[in-house]
C-alpha cells in the first residue's frame, strides 16, 4: 500500500484547505495515478483519524456527565427518605437540590452536545473506514487495468473512481456537519426560549 503523508488538513483541530497535488506534465500515467491515489487515500485516513481522536474527549465528558446525573438522581431520591427516617425532616429538602444538580448535568450535556457528538463521530468514522477499505480493495483492479493498457480512457476511468470516492467521503462528513448545525440551532432556540430538557421519567 502506498505511504500516506499528512497534508495538514487538521493541523489546528479544524478542517483546513489543502492545495491540489502537483503533477508533472508528460509523466507516466501509472505513476501519476498512484500519486493521486495516495493523495486521495491520505484525505480519507486523516478524516478517519480526526473523528477517532476527537471522539475520545466527547466520550469522556458524556460518561462523566451522564454518570453524575444518574448518581445525583439516585442520591436525591434517597436523601429525603433517609432524612425523614433519621428524624432530620428539615434536611429532606436537600434531595431536590441534588436532583437539580443531576438535571444540570443532563442539560449541560445536551447543550454542549457531548453525547450526540460522540455518537456522530463514531458513526462517521465507521462509515468512512468502510468506504476506505472497500476502495482500497477495489483499487488494484483499476490500477492493473491501466498498467495493462495505458490508454486515455482507462486513465480517465481511474480518475473518475478517485473523484467518486472523494465525493462519497465528503458527503459523509457533510452530513455529520449538517447534523451538528441542526442540533446547535435547536439548542440555541431552547436557550432563547428558556426551555430546559425534561427530567428522566421513572418507569412505572
Amino acid at each position: 500500500m502506498s505511504s500516506v503523508t499528512s497534508s495538514g488538513r487538521y493541523r489546528t483541530g479544524d478542517l483546513q484547505a489543502v492545495e491540489s497535488l502537483k503533477i508533472p506534465e508528460g509523466g507516466d500515467t501509472v505513476k501519476i495515478i498512484r500519486e493521486l491515489f495516495s493523495w486521495v487515500e491520505s484525505f480519507a485516513i486523516e478524516s478517519i483519524n480526526w473523528y477517532t481522536r476527537e471522539k475520545i474527549s466527547k466520550a469522556r465528558w458524556s460518561r462523566f456527565l451522564r454518570l453524575s446525573a444518574v448518581l445525583s438522581f439516585a442520591l436525591g431520591t434517597i436523601t429525603p427518605v433517609v432524612a425523614v427516617g433519621m428524624g432530620w425532616s428539615r434536611q429532606a429538602i436537600w434531595g431536590y437540590g441534588i436532583i437539580g444538580i443531576g438535571a444540570c448535568c443532563v442539560a449541560f450535556d445536551r447543550v454542549c452536545g457531548f453525547s450526540s457528538s460522540w455518537m456522530r463521530y463514531v458513526s462517521t468514522a465507521i462509515s468512512l473506514n468502510r468506504q476506505l477499505v472497500m476502495f482500497q480493495a477495489s483499487w488494484p483492479r483499476i490500477e492493473a487495468r491501466l498498467a495493462q493498457e495505458s490508454s486515455p480512457e482507462n486513465f480517465s476511468e481511474a480518475v473518475l473512481e478517485l473523484v467518486k470516492f472523494v465525493d462519497v467521503t465528503s458527503l459523509l462528513m457533510e452530513d455529520e456537519t449538517l447534523a451538528w448545525v441542526s442540533e446547535f440551532q435547536n439548542h440555541v432556540v431552547q436557550l432563547e426560549t428558556g426551555s430546559i430538557p425534561a427530567l428522566p421519567q421513572r418507569n412505572q
